[in-house]
C-alpha cells in the first residue's frame, strides 16, 4: 500500500476540500461547473447557458483557482463529489 495508497488519500483529501469550496459558488459558476462534470465542451456549455465561449473559459479559470485544482478532470470529479454529498 505505502506511497500508492498515500498519493490516494491526498487525492482525495484535495477533492474534498474542492468539493466544499464548490458550496460557495455564484449560480453561474455551480453551473459551468456541473455541466463540466457531464463531460461538455466549452463551446456546448456557452451554447446550452446561452453565453459566450470566452466566458465559459473564463468561469472555468477562476474555478480552477477558487477550488484549487489543477485540470478539468478534476473540477468533473470535484462536481460529481460535491453533488454526492448534497445527497447525503
Amino acid at each position: 500500500m505505502g506511497q500508492a495508497h498515500d498519493s490516494t488519500y491526498d487525492h482525495l483529501s484535495r477533492l474534498r476540500i474542492a468539493a466544499d469550496r464548490a458550496k460557495g459558488l455564484s449560480q453561474r459558476r455551480a453551473q459551468v461547473l456541473a455541466l463540466i462534470g457531464t463531460d461538455l465542451s466549452n463551446q456546448e456549455i456557452a451554447s446550452l447557458l446561452r453565453i459566450e465561449e470566452r466566458t465559459v473559459k473564463a468561469h472555468t479559470a477562476a474555478l480552477f483557482a477558487q477550488l484549487g485544482v489543477h485540470s478539468r478532470i478534476q473540477l468533473a470529479q470535484a462536481a460529481l463529489l460535491s453533488r454526492l454529498e448534497d445527497c447525503t
